[in-house]
């Protein structure tokens, strides 16, 4: 019986290649583990010299006997573990103070920790030496920097900072966080070829000129062509992402193929011989990459190209499968830490997808030729990334497939179009304004596949850590030539969509007050039969969703944001943009700062009715009674004391929202004599010692008050003064970085704190009438 199920694993003939597929299958196996549980660096070499052994042994045993090439593959795999680069032993979760001397490789964009780019390490040292780094890391500087005043992208700088390890991910690069520019000084190194690109990108924003549809197709093109994706405005990548369509933005096989296709048919067009053309081919491929900016996307497939070229010059062509499975080991080997990144296995998954299944699928399809390979290109594409897009980014659009079919000849139009301009550049600037032109008609025709594409999208739940594992075991299968590639790849795409489809278990409770597990911020999820309401969305800006994903929720009757604090607002223009929202509530007072401004402008565009609150607002959402205490209709001051505070009638249950509201806000509140009495309180700013006076506390008078603080957030919420506090009250303190994260209830006689060993709550003789 094993003797039958190994053959089962074993290619069905000696097929060439078949110790390739062994040996990168295998490799990427180990590297995947590898990652969470790196060996030490001394076992770098004994590693290696015993991979070395196993290939010995395969090359001396038939071929049908892959095992040692198995083995060979896996000590390889974790010899390149061994000597990635990682955190110095000791340091745990604490930054690391370091010297550095860095080029900016790209323009900047902000994001949740501030200004970050993509720099080049030439040097970087600690107080005790030399610290070990990956070739780039990502460089950080804090939001209330000027753009104008950032470093440009080509130059070099010396400075100091601080290194950024995540203790959950051993091997990924650290990121380096510059706490000013003061901290900073240009250095004589840069990068000329850098600093070319941020020309070429400062020259199609001139011939934009001031036009917003040409300025939009200028940081479209350069993003195409250049890798520069911090050119590109607000909401373009959400949009292409929601459709499966965000792989038009990284410069990849896709961009690759089209620039080697033109270059092809320019070199056909000037009657150049075959070897001469292949050559050439293969050296403009090269300066592709290079003027693209060099990220690991495009370098696996210009390598793949260049190679395959190789062989066919040298009279040796390779066969499909294997050559992309050793291309891929071989990358994944110089940088480990890219096999757990979603860019990384997308790209070698479609890749492998592609070229196992699309022909094999085409030949059973009835269509014709030219139209069966297009619609299996675009089906084997999708069920190929289809559960790696969902774990990662917790969504997976239904129409991916259709999109990226009809998108191909837009996609390969706008890439040509974004090369014209480039290129009409040094000619021309009305002639690179005539190409933008063109990339803008090709934009809007992607906007309009977009559309289409992302209707629909569906939240994808992150799957147990089991399941996933599984699944990437038969996925791997399924991209082989064995008996059981077949099995495999109808088994995934099963999987993939029964999962998908499952219904939201039962809850025990049919009542409940949830924080989400966002690592920094707050998301309360609030939920009284199957009525589900969203108080703020915490500070990344995909958590939010994907915790809802996990919960299966696929709707909210309404999303309350309680003021603009980005811990608080982060993830809600995600959940705004592609999950069924009823409603957007927010306070009046706060309704023209810019962070509730960009969401209220999105809700329209989505058509959600907005709900601006003040004191006295009483309103009721699907049986869920609020009651607004506070701020008025208009308040001057800092916005955490203008945060919403409400009280909550949740199936019989009263909740406190107070957003982050401290200590002087408090004193409003308890001034405009609004009724506060609750059993359970939302502690004001995430029980920071600022806030939750003992008057609050005592007019409130809780059973139970929870810090929603996030699993990991950046201060040591709850303050210990305020848990002392409120256990005075007395009161249980339920703080979510301890594991608890959910009170629930089926009637308001006990509250049930969920976490490992529940807690139960009386609430004896309590009234509960508004």
């Amino acid at each position: 019986m094993s003797r039958s199920w190994l053959r089962s694993l074993a290619p069905p003939a000696d097929l060439p290649g078949s110790r390739l597929v062994a040996l990168g299958a295998s490799a990427i196996a180990a590297m995947a583990v590898g990652n969470l549980a790196p060996p030490s660096p001394v076992w770098t070499w004994p590693l290696a010299a015993a991979a070395a052994a196993a290939a010995c042994c395969g090359l001396r045993t038939p071929s049908r006997r892959l095992g040692w090439w198995g083995a060979c593959g896996l000590l390889l795999g974790f010899a390149a573990c061994a000597r990635a680069p990682r955190a110095p032993e000791g340091l745990g979760a604490r930054a690391l103070p370091v010297r550095f001397e860095v080029v900016v490789r790209d323009g900047w964009s902000r994001g949740e920790r501030g200004w970050s780019t993509r720099a080049a390490v030439r040097r970087l040292e600690s107080g005790s030496g030399p610290v070990a780094h990956p070739a780039e890391l990502q460089m950080s500087i804090p939001a209330d920097l000027a753009s104008s005043r950032l470093p440009m992208p080509g130059t070099g700088w010396t400075g100091s900072g601080e290194l950024r390890f995540d203790p959950d991910a051993p091997l990924r690069p650290p990121a380096l966080h510059v706490k000013t520019m003061l901290l900073l000084a240009p250095a004589p190194a840069g990068s000329p070829v850098d600093r070319g690109r941020e020309v070429v990108v400062r020259a199609l924003q001139r011939a934009a000129d001031v036009d917003p549809v040409r300025l939009r197709a200028a940081g479209l093109a350069a993003a195409v062509l250049l890798g520069r994706r911090d050119a590109l405005l607000e909401g373009e990548v959400a949009s292409l992402r929601r459709s499966g369509l965000a792989h038009l933005l990284a410069v990849a096989g896709l961009h690759a193929g089209a620039f080697g296709l033109l270059v092809w048919g320019a070199l056909r067009l000037a009657c150049f011989p075959l070897a001469a053309r292949r050559w050439a081919l293969a050296g403009s491929l090269a300066a592709f990459a290079l003027i693209a900016g060099g990220n690991t996307p495009v370098r696996r497939a210009v390598v793949a190209a260049i190679v395959y070229l190789l062989a066919r010059q040298l009279g040796r062509p390779l066969p499909a499968v294997p050559t992309v499975w050793a291309v891929v080991a071989s990358l994944a080997a110089l940088e480990p830490e890219m096999v757990l990144q979603p860019g990384f296995q997308l790209t070698a998954a479609v890749s492998l997808a592609l070229v196992r299944w699309v022909v094999p699928l085409a030949a059973r399809l009835p269509l014709p030729a030219k139209v069966g390979q297009a619609l299996a290109v675009a089906v084997v594409a999708q069920a190929a990334s289809a559960p790696i897009v969902g774990e990662h980014f917790a969504s997976v659009p239904p129409l991916g497939a259709a999109a990226n079919l009809t998108a191909a000849p837009f996609a390969l139009v706008l890439i040509a179009l974004s090369l014209a301009a480039v290129l009409a550049l040094p000619i021309s600037t009305g002639l690179a304004g005539l190409a933008l032109g063109g990339v803008a008609a090709a934009r809007a025709a992607l906007d309009l596949v977009s559309g289409v594409g992302g209707l629909g999208a569906q939240p994808f739940a992150p799957l147990p850590v089991a399941v996933a594992v599984g699944l990437a075991g038969v996925g791997a299968l399924a991209l082989t030539r064995t008996r059981v590639a077949a099995p495999a790849a109808w088994l995934a795409a099963s999987a993939t969509a029964v999962w998908l489809v499952l219904p939201a278990p039962a809850r025990a409770l049919p009542n409940e007050v949830r924080m989400l597990g966002v690592r920094d911020g707050m998301a309360l999820l609030v939920r009284q039969g199957r009525a589900a309401i969203l108080v703020d969305a915490g500070r990344s800006p995909v958590e939010a969703w994907r915790e809802l994903a996990r919960l299966r929720v696929d709707r909210l009757d309404a999303v309350f944001l309680t003021h603009p604090d980005v811990d608080h607002t982060g993830g809600a223009a995600m959940l705004l943009d592609r999950l069924q929202v009823a409603r957007l509530a927010y306070p009046r007072a706060l309704a023209g700062r810019g962070e509730i401004a960009v969401l209220r402008r999105l809700a329209r565009r989505r058509g959600i009715p907005e709900l601006p609150l003040e004191r006295g607002s009483l309103v009721r959402i699907e049986g869920v009674a609020w009651d607004v205490a506070w701020p008025p209709r208009e308040l001057e001051g800092a916005d955490n004391d203008a945060s919403l505070v409400a009280r909550v009638d949740v199936g019989g249950v009263r909740l406190l929202v107070t957003g982050d509201l401290e200590a002087r806000g408090e004193a409003s509140v308890l001034g405009g004599g609004a009724a506060l009495r609750a059993d359970v309180l939302q502690l004001p700013h995430h029980g920071s010692r600022t806030s939750s006076t003992r008057g609050f506390l005592a007019a409130v008078d809780p059973l139970v008050g929870i810090a929603a603080s996030g699993e990991r957030p950046r201060f040591a919420y709850p303050d210990p003064l305020v848990v002392m506090r409120v256990l005075a009250v007395p009161a249980v303190v339920v703080d979510q970085r301890g594991g608890f994260t959910a009170i629930g209830w089926r009637d308001p006689g006990r509250l049930v704190v969920a976490g490992e060993e529940p807690v139960f709550v009386p609430l004896p003789g309590r009234a509960h009438a508004f």
